[in-house]
Formats: C-alpha cells, structure tokens, sequence
C-alpha cells in the first residue's frame, strides 16, 4: 500500500481521513500543520511544512492537502505549487460513496466527499473540494481550486471559473458561468451569470431593465 502524507489538520482533514481510510488505497502516516499539533488517532504530528522534502527524498511520493477553503483558496494554491516543487504526487480522494460518472474527469488533489455526485462529462480541475452531498450535474466545468460546499447542486452545463467558492445548499441553474474569485452565498439561487470576483447571496436574478434584483428573506430572532 502506498504511504501518503496529508499537508494541514483540521475538521477537513478528518473527512479526507476518513475517506481514505474506507478507500483503503494509502496508508497515512501522519500530517504535517504549520503549528505544533497532537497526534490523531494513531496518525502522529510530523512536523510543520518544512520538513516535506525530508520524506520524499526518504520515498514518500504521494501527499494531499487537508486544509479546507478557510475563506480563501490561496493559501491550498501556495501549498499545491510547494508540493509540486518537491515533486510529490497529488492523488484524487473521493469517499467509497461518492458517485463518478465512467466519463467524468477529476484533476489531480481533488476531494470528492460523502454522497457527492460529479455526473456524466463533467469536468472538476486539479485541487477542488465537492463535499459532501454535493451534485456537480452533466457537463459541467469546474475551475481548479474550487469548493463547492455541502448539498450544493450546480445544474447541467454550468460553468465554474478558477478560485471560487459555492456555498452550502446554494443552487445554480443550468448554462449559468461564475467568474473567477467569485463567491455564492450559502442558500443562494443562482438564475444568472456571475462576474469574476462577485459576491451574491439570497436568489440572484435580473428585472426586465437589465439590473440585478437579489431577494433576501431573514428570521428575526426571539
């Protein structure tokens, strides 16, 4: 079995945990973070970024990057071209539950959570997280480091630039693009386009003059 170090610990590093437990393609043997850590169950605390090279050149080959999007997806594109650098393979995770289309495309360092469904002709770029329960329908285009939050569904043919974040439960319709560094609020109905570096929130849409309407509905406390 292949040993495979995971970059980063925290709530999302255990789900990849998890899935590559059930998987049973790799054996783990520890993390690294970039603060002193305990170890996890029976996975040890390595040591912080640094010491990555180490063991490659000892013939650990493989490493995937645990961090989740933490509010920018920058800091996973720092660590991937790190990587990258040393030489390290970045396998695709996905969870024994998870549903792959026979002609779906995955890139490399890419996490496919619980119950996600990436469907026919789809395409997901390198280092994505689709979490779980989320739907990546037929035809779609998703850019690389892109997370698509828990129970997200993203219709047929949308597609999705580099960089941008899709928050949990959002929904966006068929043949829709979102611009790089874009974010979608969780909850959010996408019913249009998405301009690179947007924030939309609530059901996004257009009146007849061409303007943006964004319909928020909140709960008043107590």
């Amino acid at each position: 079995m292949e040993s495979l170090i995971l970059v980063g610990f925290g709530g999302h590093a255990k789900s990849v945990l998890d899935c590559i437990e059930k998987s049973r393609q790799y054996r783990i043997i520890g993390f690294t973070d970039v603060a002193p850590n305990k170890s996890y169950h029976a996975y040890p605390y390595l040591g912080n970024d640094d010491i990555l090279k180490e063991y490659y050149d000892q013939g650990v080959a493989s490493a995937f990057i645990a961090l989740g999007y933490m509010g920018q997806s920058v800091i996973r594109d720092v660590l991937y071209q790190k990587l990258k650098r040393i030489g390290f393979r970045l396998p695709v995770i996905a969870d024994p539950s998870a549903v792959l289309a026979e002609d779906a495309t995955v890139g490399e360092g890419s996490f496919i959570g619980k119950n996600a469904v990436v469907n026919t002709s789809a395409v997901v770029g390198k280092m994505c997280i689709i979490n779980t329960g989320a739907i990546v329908e037929h035809e779609n285009q998703i850019g690389d480091f892109t997370h698509v939050s828990v129970n997200s569904t993203l219709c047929g043919g949308v597609e999705i630039s580099d960089h941008c974040f899709i928050g949990a439960g959002a929904i966006i319709i068929q043949n829709r693009k979102i611009g790089k560094n874009s974010v979608i609020g969780a909850g959010s109905v996408v019913l249009r386009d998405v301009r690179p570096e947007e924030q939309v929130y609530g059901i996004v849409s257009k009146n007849r003059g061409g303007g943006t309407i964004r319909f928020c509905h909140y709960e008043r406390a107590g």
